[in-house]
């Protein structure tokens, strides 16, 4: 790949014309910062699937679950709606951890 390079970077072997041009390496932008906008609607929407996905965990018809376990993703879910209202959201979240 260096003898590619060197030979990129010096364009004189196509002619005259471009002995004095060559190809120079451009760093890649940095993208932008995502706005507090993006940040709050991008959270919000992972909190919307957390809910949801987790609804039948709490569904009066689940006999699957304990009521400790029932408690648990109950408690679980009251954390993810309670997320907006951390210091530091949206750049800062803590997320609680799934029930087992």
């Amino acid at each position: 790949m260096a003898g590619i390079q060197d030979k990129l970077g010096d364009l004189s072997w196509l002619g005259d014309a471009y002995a004095n041009q060559g190809w120079v390496q451009v760093p890649e932008p940095t993208p932008p910062e995502p706005t507090e906008e993006e940040l709050k609607a991008t959270a919000l929407a992972q909190i919307e699937y957390f809910l949801e996905t987790s609804l039948p965990m709490v569904a009066s018809d689940n006999m699957a679950m304990t009521k400790g376990q029932r408690a648990d993703w109950t408690e679980y879910r009251r954390l993810l709606c309670a997320i907006p209202s951390q210091r530091g959201f949206p750049r800062e979240i803590f997320w609680p951890s799934t029930p087992e």
